[in-house]
C-alpha cells in the first residue's frame, strides 16, 4: 500500500480530486493509504511524519504555496512523486526547477489525471525492479529507479544516484544488455543513463533532472534523440 497526500486550499476541489484520484487507482489495482488537506502547513506536518509516496499540490495557494513545498521536498531529498494542480497554466513552467513528476491542469481535470496516475502507476512498479552490485565483497541492491546514470571506467562502472557513488566491476556493455528495455539508454561510449531522469536534450549532451549534463557520442546522437523523444511523448 503506498501512501498518497492531495493538498488544495479549496475544500470542494479537494473532495473532488480525493475522489478521482482513488478511482484511478483502484481501476489500476494500487490501494492507497490517503492524507487530504486544505492546510498547507498541515501537509508540512504529514510530511515530517510520514512517507509519503505521491502528492498531488496546489500550486496557487495563500501563505505557503505548492511551489515553497516542493522546495521543502527538493531541500529534504524526499523521494516523493510530486504532481502540481492548477488553473493557471503560466505557472507549470515556472515550476520546473521543483522537479515535478508530473502536472495537472484543473482546466483538463478529467483527462490530466488518468495520464498521470498511468504514469505514476508506471513509476511505483518500476520502484519494485532492483539492481544487484558487488562493491567491496558486498552484495548492494539498487533500486532501478534510484539511478541517474551509470559511468564506465574500462573493466568498472561508476553508478550515480541523487545521494551516492558506487564503484563495482563491471562493463557498460554487460549493464546495457541487462537493463535492455528497463527504462535505461547509451547515449556514449562510457555513459549509460536513465530515461525517466532527462530534462533536456542539447545537441551534443542531455542535461539530467538534478543538473548534470551527459555528452551524447556522434555514434549514438540519431538514435538517443529517437529514444528520447519517443520516451517523452
Amino acid at each position: 500500500m503506498y501512501n498518497i497526500a492531495i493538498c488544495d486550499d479549496e475544500i470542494k476541489t479537494l473532495e473532488n480530486l480525493t475522489t478521482i484520484i482513488e478511482n484511478k487507482f483502484l481501476a489500476l489495482n494500487i490501494e492507497g493509504s490517503y492524507f487530504t488537506t486544505t492546510y498547507p502547513e498541515e501537509l508540512l506536518e504529514i510530511l515530517d511524519k510520514e512517507k509519503i509516496d505521491v502528492l498531488f499540490l496546489d500550486i496557487d495557494m495563500p501563505k505557503i504555496s505548492g511551489m515553497d513545498i516542493g522546495q521543502y521536498l527538493l531541500n529534504k531529498s524526499m523521494d516523493t512523486l510530486l504532481i502540481f494542480v492548477t488553473s493557471h497554466d503560466a505557472l507549470v513552467y515556472e515550476s520546473f526547477k521543483y522537479h515535478p513528476f508530473g502536472f495537472i491542469r484543473k482546466s483538463h481535470l478529467e483527462d490530466e489525471i488518468s495520464q498521470v496516475v498511468q504514469s505514476v502507476a508506471k513509476k511505483l512498479d518500476g520502484k519494485k525492479e532492483s539492481l544487484f552490485i558487488k562493491v567491496n565483497n558486498e552484495v548492494i541492491k539498487i533500486n532501478l529507479n534510484d539511478i541517474l546514470y551509470f559511468e564506465g571506467e574500462s573493466n568498472y562502472v561508476n553508478l550515480y544516484t541523487s545521494k551516492e557513488k558506487y564503484r563495482f566491476r563491471e562493463t557498460l556493455g554487460n549493464l546495457e544488455k541487462q537493463l535492455a528495455n528497463k527504462g535505461f539508454l547509451r547515449v556514449h561510449k562510457g555513459y549509460l543513463i536513465s530515461q525517466r531522469e532527462v530534462f533536456l536534450i542539447k545537441a551534443k549532451e542531455v542535461k539530467l533532472q538534478d543538473g548534470t549534463l551527459i555528452p551524447i557520442g556522434r555514434s549514438y546522437s540519431e538514435n538517443v534523440k529517437k529514444e528520447l523523444m519517443k520516451y517523452m511523448r
